[in-house]
């Protein structure tokens, strides 16, 4: 599952046809069994999902753990406190967002507009 901000949608990163090229390959991977695609709508304000990426993961022989990048280097999240910030963070941030039918049908309408 992943949650992605609105701006994706509109900020032209490599012009018309590659951000209809990037939104079109999002809506083909979101189309996929296992992958669920969300977005914060352009109407939410502030939430936490603008302090920065980061991922939380289960790996299979072990207890979750979180990881967060920035411009200089990643740092992987263990501690089960901090995990648990995160784990909040991220209920917050998925709880702005669109379902999974809807986000797709967002970007494909907004890959349309890029034509």
């Amino acid at each position: 599952m992943v949650v992605l901000d609105h701006s994706v949608l509109t900020r032209p990163v490599g012009g018309p046809k590659v951000m209809r090229e990037q939104l079109a390959h999002l809506v083909e991977v979101g189309r996929r069994i296992r992958v669920h695609l969300h977005l914060v709508p352009e109407t939410v304000g502030a939430y936490p999902g603008l302090n920065g990426a980061f991922v939380l993961a289960t790996p299979p022989d072990g207890d979750d753990v979180g990881y967060l990048d920035n411009q200089m280097h990643g740092t992987i999240v263990e501690r089960t406190a901090d995990v648990n910030s995160l784990r909040q963070t991220w209920e917050s941030v998925r709880a702005e967002a669109m379902p999974h039918g809807a986000t797709l049908a967002a970007i494909s309408e907004a890959a349309k507009r890029w034509s």
